[in-house]
């Protein structure tokens, strides 16, 4: 894998279902397969403050992004295919804005295999947030890179082997997502994540992601404790993205939670309030701390402009500044 590419993998998503796409326009059908497309067009305009730096604003519309899904029923099997693709294939700041591949998978029935997202994304209940880049950092999809792999769902169970983020690794890393929907709209997630790490050791961890229903309001809940979770939250020694789960040839440990809450204002207005916090025990004091708040709303059912502060205490490369944010953006799904 190439991990170095893979912190620009982030998705903003609230809820996930075979495909990551929410929103499609049918095409037709042909030789008994149906064709879909969908995706959104977003432009936002941010202003930035870096602590003990200087400000600036600044505009993109990268994220914007395009797929292609096809649904077969054959012989008793569905198999279904999706590609999908944004503009961040520039270094950043993206100057040539090229389509960057996010999704390219094959799904037959319960087994999934291709580049899509991995076990550790799935342990997560998101937050209804607008930053593309750091927004779920400190979760277990801090950094919501896509992997090549094959997973396999068997009643609530979720089974994943995925290519290693080491690249000296013997065996893949793999993931194990329990899922359980209740009566009201809650859920709650078990996960276990394992993996070989730059010292040749193999560790673990754990995490718990819940979503609670109040009304038409929700709160998630994320934690994560154990080893190895540093490349997977974006947070850990010498936020280094090459070894961020050693340390002096030792395996670092971390422990964070996340917690959101969602406002339904009223049909076609919200607002969403979080916070994460992780500590890591190490010596090169990388714990983080996170803040964020925002209003959005939907003009239409597929159109909705938002507003969002944000505030981080750590920077991982000039994507993730420490410092604040002030995000105004505008998105339309189809």
């Amino acid at each position: 894998m190439n991990y170095q590419h893979s912190i620009l993998a982030l998705a903003i998503t609230t809820g996930l279902g075979v495909a990551p796409a929410t929103h499609a326009l049918e095409l037709g059908e042909f030789n008994d397969t149906k064709f879909s497309i969908g995706g959104y067009f977003k432009t936002e305009a941010i202003y930035e403050k870096i602590d003990d730096g200087d400000s600036r604003i600044f505009a993109r519309a990268n994220q914007s992004r395009v797929n292609l899904k096809t649904v077969t029923q054959k012989d008793g099997h569905t198999i279904v295919g999706f590609v999908e693709g944004d503009f961040y294939g520039g270094s950043y700041p993206a100057e040539n804005n090229d389509l960057r591949l996010r999704h390219a998978f094959i799904k037959v029935d319960q087994t999934t295999v291709g580049q899509t997202w991995t076990g550790q994304f799935w342990a997560v209940t998101y937050n209804d947030y607008l930053d593309f880049f750091a927004g779920p950092r400190g979760t277990l999809g801090g950094l919501n890179f896509r992997s090549n792999l094959i997973s396999h769902e068997a009643g609530d169970f979720r089974f994943s082997a995925q290519d290693p983020v080491n690249d000296d690794a013997d065996i893949p890393d793999v993931a194990v997502n329990y899922n359980l929907n209740f009566d009201g709209g809650h859920r709650l997630i078990l996960t276990a994540s394992g993996r070989e790490i730059e010292n040749g050791d193999f560790v673990g961890g754990g995490a718990i992601g819940s979503k609670f229903m109040i009304g038409p309001h929700s709160l998630n809940v994320n934690a994560h404790y154990g080893e190895g979770l540093g490349a997977f939250t974006a947070v850990g020694a010498n936020n280094s993205l090459t070894s961020p789960d050693v340390e002096n040839g030792e395996a670092v440990s971390q422990a964070g939670y996340d917690v959101g809450f969602r406002y339904v204002i009223n049909s076609t207005w919200r607002a969403n309030i979080a916070y994460t916090s992780v500590e890591v025990d190490d010596n090169a004091e990388t714990d983080y701390e996170a803040h964020r708040a925002n209003v959005i709303h939907n003009i239409t059912q597929d159109l909705e402009v938002g507003l969002e502060w944000r505030k981080y205490n750590l920077a991982l490369g000039p994507l993730r500044p420490d410092g604040q944010q002030v995000e105004l953006m505008a998105k339309l799904s189809f």
